[in-house]
């Protein structure tokens, strides 16, 4: 008989609404517990415990004061991990350093060693997946067209690149900060004049994709709810008021998107392509852990209801996987008079 599914976790930071209507939605819906811990609430707590030994349950607080072991999960959605830790109090640089690093890597190693079930997606994949580099070489293997790419922080190498495309080209950050949002800009003779700011840091230019057509698609597991986006704009980001619709992309394409996300080892992430003005999509990036709700609301496409099907889709999967896994190191005696050595003597 299969172990039925126990539920799911959330790992995230402190109110973050995502987790919290998903929680709502997927235990209303399907009747099971969805935790939350918020990683960057972890510091004075005293939820988090791990012992080599096992007497101790591998523990970790959670929203609203309350504790989950790991082991009685099935799923771990990995959502939120990276951001500064919550600190009551002025502790000093360094002490403040040593506390976050601490508790994050307290938290990523128990759940490494003690869960068993699915990640939505692991902390190494999503790490991985989070550099867009990596993602431009996975997207072009998977048969995407990529913009041409320059990262670097030469300013001879990036004017001539920008020269070449006849300055149509644009400047985006390789990985950005989680202290504020960062816009893709065109790129101008003023940022093209100043050394010191093309030598700062590497930057990524690529050129720029003409049209008015952008692609948001949402992929969950093996499922994609892709919603297009209309817009002069080069980034539409800023005004949610432009025209947006649920759209049907080709199987083809939606064939690629799940190769990429295969190849980078994600169970889901949000995709930003481009239309050209002849139709063919462009890879942009995809970001392993990102933001669906305001589709819903702006457009009425029901991605939280899909997103927690997919949840507990994932849930019984590994409670399958979980039994499955059980019998094979546990495998029933036989029967009593089932074979030939039972008709022996004893």
């Amino acid at each position: 008989m299969i172990r039925p599914a126990r539920g799911i976790l959330i790992l995230t930071i402190e109110d973050d609404l995502h987790a919290l209507v998903v929680q709502k939605q997927f235990q209303d819906s399907h009747g099971l517990p969805c935790h939350i811990v918020e990683s960057d609430r972890v510091p004075g707590q005293t939820g988090l415990s791990w012992s080599s030994t096992g007497e101790i349950a591998p523990t970790l607080p959670t929203r609203g004061g309350g504790l989950v072991d790991v082991r009685t999960v099935d799923v771990v959605w990995w959502r939120r991990f990276s951001h500064p830790m919550q600190l009551v109090d002025d502790v000093g640089e360094v002490a403040r350093d040593i506390i976050t690093n601490d508790c994050r890597s307290s938290i990523e190693g128990l759940l490494l060693n003690e869960f068993a079930g699915t990640w939505i997606s692991s902390p190494q994949a999503t790490r991985l997946a989070e550099n867009k580099l990596v993602q431009l070489d996975h997207a072009q293997r998977a048969g995407f067209r990529v913009p041409r790419t320059l990262v670097s922080q030469n300013p001879a190498q990036i004017r001539g690149f920008c020269r070449e495309l006849g300055n149509r080209a644009i400047i985006k950050s390789v990985k950005g900060t989680t202290k504020a949002g960062l816009l893709t800009l065109a790129v101008d003779d003023r940022i093209l004049a100043c050394d010191e700011m093309l030598s700062l840091a590497p930057a990524m230019y690529q050129e720029l994709i003409g049209g008015t057509r952008h692609i948001r698609a949402n992929c969950f597991g093996d499922r994609v709810h892709a919603v297009q986006i209309e817009t002069d704009a080069l980034d539409w980001r800023p005004d949610l008021t432009v025209p947006m619709a649920s759209v049907e992309l080709p199987a083809e394409v939606n064939s690629r998107l799940l190769d990429v996300l295969r190849a980078l080892g994600l169970r889901m992430g949000i995709v930003d392509l481009k239309l050209t003005l002849a139709g063919e999509p462009v890879w942009l990036e995809v970001n392993p852990q990102g933001q669906f709700l305001f589709i819903e609301g702006l457009i009425g496409l029901e991605l939280t209801s899909a997103f927690c099907d997919f949840l507990f889709a994932e849930a019984a999967a590994a409670s399958a996987a979980s039994t499955a896994i059980g019998r094979a190191l546990d495998p029933q005696p036989p029967l009593r008079g089932s074979g030939a050595a039972d008709d022996q003597p004893h």
